[in-house]
């Protein structure tokens, strides 16, 4: 006895299980897109046809001889059903139809859609030009889109498979670290129906195309596509001041007259001009000089806080930039004494101290009013000399 219970659990251990499910298959090429369906929708599986014609379920379980299927349209037929070792087929599928299979019982259900008698189309389109906030944003419209695919739940219930869309262009990026704009490629995903788009204004002409669906791509298949061109209107600058005397940026814009200052713009693709703006008045814009051009050089002559404003645009939008240049108080201040020769490089030399003086004319005469040294350079100094001599 003990021998054919041994056996008996040898040979359960031999059979195969199968993990009990659908299976869809299609000869047409094309394989079947497999959806994870809504779980209120009490269903297993979507499936995806691209042509019904040559596709057919399986369910896998272990007694294949056991499943009773039906749908929620058309009775089935005998010549529809088959069966394997391992699985129950259905062949001659129906669109957009509700499988159930009864097994054990428990009900598995799965619906079935053509792709084909629902293809994703596009309309044409277009550009809104205009929009109020066209500065900012852009709204691209499409004519037309066509629904999204759809099933039916055990619960009666409609439910959708959004259509996946992808928007592309090349748009202008600022790039801070070399200062220019360079070429970036931009993709917008969206799902779903859809019959407006909205986005960052783009900063240069672009060409936009706008293509779907997952499905066609699972498929390896030509996308829906339809395309169209804009002319950019947004405007964005971006600008530069550094001070001539020590060619540096990023320091203080303050400094003793005359101030010599360099101005630098880069505007994005989308600009005609750049005008300047230079407010001769300190603390007032009523007064000003304006330059038509890109990149320009200023000397300010007299104390105070003056601004200068670079505004890019073209007919329909601009964008600006200011900066504040500070002139400092005109000042000279000479030293009392200074020990030529006492102690080389500690108080050597006679130089004045200054701010702000546009000219400059300095004597030094003996106590008999004889000239000993004369210059018209403020940085320079007199290191007690007449003549070469001490």
């Amino acid at each position: 006895m003990k021998k054919y219970l041994c056996t008996l659990l040898f040979l359960s251990l031999l059979a195969p299980i199968y993990a009990i499910g659908f299976e869809a298959l299609s000869s047409s090429g094309y394989a079947p897109y497999r959806h994870q369906p809504e779980q209120a929708s009490s269903l297993e599986d979507v499936f995806v046809f691209y042509g019904i014609d040559a596709a057919s379920l399986r369910f896998v379980c272990d007694q294949p001889a056991l499943c009773q299927w039906r749908s929620d349209k058309a009775a089935l037929t005998n010549e529809q059903q088959s069966s394997d070792e391992q699985a129950s087929v259905l062949s001659h599928l129906q669109a957009n139809t509700l499988y159930i299979v009864q097994y054990e019982s428990q009900e598995y259900a799965c619906y079935v859609i053509d792709y084909q008698l629902n293809p994703l189309q596009y309309g044409s389109l277009s550009a809104v030009t205009d929009a109020i906030d066209i500065a900012t944003s852009l709204q691209l419209n499409l004519a037309y889109c066509s629904d999204d695919l759809s099933y039916r739940g055990l619960n009666g219930k409609s439910y959708t498979i959004e259509r996946e869309h992808r928007l592309t262009y090349v748009d202008a990026l600022w790039a801070e670290d070399d200062r220019q704009y360079r070429d970036e490629e931009k993709e917008i995903a969206s799902s779903g129906y859809i019959s407006s788009l909205v986005l960052d204004a783009p900063k240069q002409d672009v060409s936009f195309c706008l293509q779907g669906d997952q499905f066609l791509r699972y498929w390896n298949l030509p996308l829906a596509e339809t395309r169209c061109d804009y002319q950019a209107v947004s405007i964005e600058t971006h600008a530069v001041a550094k001070l001539l005397k020590n060619e540096e940026e990023g320091l203080s814009l303050t400094g003793s007259a005359p101030l010599e200052v360099a101005f630098y713009s880069y505007a994005n693709p989308a600009t005609d001009y750049c005008i300047w703006y230079i407010y001769t008045t300190p603390g007032s814009e009523e007064e000003y000089l304006y330059r038509n051009e890109e990149d320009i050089e200023y000397t300010f002559y007299h104390s105070g806080t003056y601004t200068v404003k670079l505004k890019a645009s073209n007919d329909t939008c601009e964008d600006s930039v200011s900066f504040s240049i500070t002139v400092t108080e005109s000042s000279l201040d000479c030293p009392n004494f200074f020990t030529p020769r006492s102690t080389p490089g500690e108080n050597d030399e006679f130089r004045v101290a200054h701010e702000s003086l546009i000219e400059f004319h300095g004597r030094i005469l003996n106590r008999w009013g004889n000239l000993l040294f004369e210059w018209t350079d403020r940085d320079l100094g007199w290191h007690g000399t007449f003549q070469g001599k001490a």
